[in-house]
């Protein structure tokens, strides 16, 4: 009967869990574990205390009870036995309310040292068998002096770690620094069971362009690296047996068309072996290339691509699928010390090449990427390698990101890391407006460097480092689907896309854009001229391959990673395999960087917060941290309610204070660039309106239909000289104030106010 009650409460509480959001879950069960723990250390608890040496039945604990109490006071003794239950209570007390950190169970573990090192002078039962087999060895081994001195030792050191300003007075620099940022836990990046293991230390605080103290992650590259997920040791894809196999395959089959030649060498690597064949004096390139299918037929493959000829060696590639390949994992590359050594911020690691050798490229020296391939084929895992290379290695002083994702999901998890310029850009016409105000800050950037007399960023920056000037950062703009916005903004967006790509590389500004639909309407003659590094991973066809590259090659990719790259300042192709980053990599990192940027950020705005570092982390493991940073999107008004009741309960502050705050965080959550100052990254009307304002021609229409005695869409068209969609939006918004009646069928719609009537309308309004 037992069993089975046990069982249902389990599977009940299993069912509730399912039923509950992702974000809640972790919290969850960690207020049952704390529970559970609590309750099970009381009941040790009240064994200790009713225990009596040799009788069971008086122990309130029964046989369990009675057991555990004998095994403490044994081993720990009466002193540490107490401490240590009591300890264990604290902690699980915490732990139920989320309160537990590093710093408490610290301070326990020292606060158990010092007691330790004293029960050796007490005599059993007050002190248990570990202390006394511990200071006898000791004893044997330093005699009684050093017993004492050992001691002494320990509980100093202990005392230390609880009253860290016991030895000493602090510095007036040291407080000083502490009023302007408070001190915090920065990760070194070693993780375990799930979390990092942080040191604390402290920043220099940089010095905002609006003069307000600004921090940035102190989290070095390292430490992220370690985030990522660890390579399987790796296996052969191909073995030495089959590779000779298939040297001699190729030599028959194409001896057998008339070909003599043989394969002087092979290079097995992840995904495909390449076999560099040797014609006979006299056989033309093209006979060989005009083969590849029947070459493809005896090696029981479809995806054979033969490049003719390799550059610099007098041979042909045959390219031959593995049968089994490998992952290449994007840490193997970032932990080589080639990727440590690339001098640019704007290094990041492309892939491996067809024999396993690693490949890093720079942006800068690009200038700007164009990547194009199917649905699937690696696109998006591509740029994230890209974003998360340069994570690794530049700070926000030196490398500024301007996101722009109209399938609002694919850059999504970067929101909130202090790279960014303003928030993900989602909204198309927002995106446009992104654009132009880009080549205006390339025009100011242009200007500045004409007065100053230097030629591009690094003058500029060098010039500036050696006169003690804030420096000017990269700009990388990423474009996820391209496709989608010139297929619904055509000429307006290519045109400030074209200017960009023509002069902002000598200004720091550099272009990343993706698209999965290489067709000539979106690829033009003039976006190609402007991207000459391109990336093609597979594609449907060979005209997609052609449009990409101008040549055949990508159709017969095997997807996944596989590549096609143009090297900048050449035309010649290099087939790479992309490492893989996956998506909770990708969230590890930017959930680090992100806890770690607003734990900095919070107490300027909230002082009343005692550990920062917990609260910050909780909320960000919640995803609540978003409204601080924009509040634009479908669910975020209720996910708002949400942060400010938590706010509320941990610094007892009033709800429109509290909401007054989030609105300054979230108008200062991103450092603006200079140029940002001089033409900051406006809304358009159309978005604004979206968003919830009313119409800035609201009050004209209102005026217009009510002299026209009636309102329609068509009449606003004509009189206002706006589109369809404006005009009926505008509708919407005098039927939702009041001015105008509902829609009667076909016909128009009443007025419903006088002249009067509607000044004192928009009086209120």
């Amino acid at each position: 009967m037992v069993n089975l009650l046990v069982f249902v409460i389990v599977v009940a509480f299993l069912l509730f869990l399912m039923f509950l959001q992702e974000e809640d879950k972790k919290h969850t069960l960690t207020v049952v574990s704390g529970i559970v723990s609590f309750s099970v250390f009381l009941l040790i608890l009240v064994s200790i205390v009713t225990y009596k040496s040799g009788n069971i039945d008086a122990n309130l604990g029964g046989r369990f009870g009675y057991s555990v109490a004998q095994i403490f006071i044994d081993t720990f003794g009466y002193v540490l036995g107490y401490y240590l239950i009591f300890s264990l209570l604290v902690m699980t007390i915490l732990l139920a309310f989320s309160r537990l950190s590093n710093k408490i169970i610290i301070k326990l573990s020292a606060l158990f040292l010092i007691l330790f090192f004293l029960s050796g002078y007490i005599k059993v039962p007050f002190s248990g068998s570990i202390a006394v087999s511990v200071f006898q060895w000791i004893e044997n081994f330093a005699g009684i002096a050093g017993k004492i001195i050992v001691s002494l030792l320990f509980i100093l050191l202990s005392i230390y770690v609880l009253f860290p300003g016991i030895f000493g007075k602090k510095g007036e620099d040291e407080e000083a620094q502490k009023k302007i940022i408070p001190e915090r836990e920065i990760g070194i990046g070693e993780k375990t069971a799930g979390k990092v293991k942080r040191r604390k230390t402290r920043e220099k605080p940089v010095t905002s362009i609006e003069g307000k103290p600004y921090v940035y992650p102190a989290i070095s590259g390292e430490a992220l690296i370690k985030l990522l997920n660890k390579a399987p040791v790796a296996e052969a894809t191909v073995d030495r047996e089959e590779c000779e196999k298939n040297k001699k395959l190729i030599e028959e089959k194409l001896k057998e068309f008339g070909v003599d030649g043989h394969v002087v060498a092979y290079y097995a690597g992840p995904v495909v072996t390449r076999y560099e064949y040797e014609p006979a004096p006299g056989i033309k390139v093209s006979r060989i290339v005009n083969l590849a299918d029947d070459l493809a037929l005896r090696m029981k493959s479809n995806k054979i691509r033969i490049v003719a000829p390799l550059p610099e060696k007098g041979l042909i590639g045959i390219e031959v699928p593995n049968r089994k390949r490998r992952i290449v994992y994007f840490r193997e590359l970032a932990e080589k010390e080639e990727f440590r050594k690339l001098k640019s911020p704007l290094g990041f690691a492309l892939g491996v090449d067809t024999a396993g050798n690693p490949v890093y490229a720079d942006l800068s020296k690009m200038p700007h990427l164009l990547i194009a391939g199917a649905t699937g084929s690696g696109k998006s895992v591509c740029i994230n390698t890209i974003i998360t290379s340069i994570l690794l290695r530049a700070t926000p002083e030196e490398v500024r990101f301007l996101l722009i994702d109209p399938k609002r999901i694919e850059l999504s998890y970067y929101e909130g890391i202090p790279h960014l310029m303003v928030p993900v850009v989602k909204d198309r016409k927002l995106a446009v407006e992104a654009l132009k105000s880009a080549v205006k800050w390339m025009d100011i950037r242009y200007r500045h460097f004409a007065r100053d007399g230097v030629r591009d960023i690094e003058s500029h920056n060098k010039r500036a480092k050696e006169k003690g000037e804030e420096l000017l950062p990269y700009v990388v703009i990423v474009i996820d689907e391209f496709a989608d916005l010139i297929l619904t903004t055509g000429r307006e967006i290519e045109e400030p896309l074209a200017r960009l790509a023509q002069m902002a590389r000598a200004v720091g500004i550099h272009l990343v854009v993706a698209t999965q639909r290489p067709s000539v309407d979106v690829i033009t003659g003039m976006i190609k001229a402007n991207f000459p590094v391109r990336i093609a991973f597979k594609v449907p066809s060979k005209v997609d391959s052609r449009t990409i590259l101008d040549e055949m090659g990508a159709e017969k990719l095997l997807g996944r990673g596989d590549m096609l790259f143009i090297p900048p300042g050449t035309s010649e192709l290099l087939r790479l395999h992309g490492p893989f980053v996956s998506e909770e990599e990708t969230k590890e990192i930017t959930k680090t960087l992100t806890i770690d940027y607003i734990t900095g950020l919070l107490p300027e705005y909230f002082p009343e917060m005692e550990d920062g570092y917990q609260i910050v982390k909780e909320l960000v493991e919640r995803n609540l941290h978003i409204p601080m940073i924009r509040i634009d999107e479908p669910g975020l008004d209720e996910r708002e309610n949400i942060l400010i009741d938590f706010l509320m309960e941990e610094t007892g502050l009033e709800e429109e204070e509290v909401r007054k705050r989030i609105a300054q965080i979230r108008t200062n959550y991103y450092r603006i660039i200079p140029e940002m100052l001089e033409v900051p990254l406006e809304k358009t009307e159309e978005i604004r309106e979206v968003e919830g304002e009313y119409d800035s021609l609201l009050e004209e229409a209102a005026k217009l239909v009510v002299l026209e005695g009636k309102a329609s869409a068509t009449l606003l068209q004509r009189k206002l000289k706006v589109g369809f969609a404006r005009a009926a939006r505008i509708i919407d918004q005098l039927e939702e104030i009041g001015v105008i009646g509902p829609q009667e069928g076909t016909k128009a719609r009443k007025v419903l106010v006088s002249l009067e009537e509607l000044d004192n309308l928009f009086r209120r309004h």
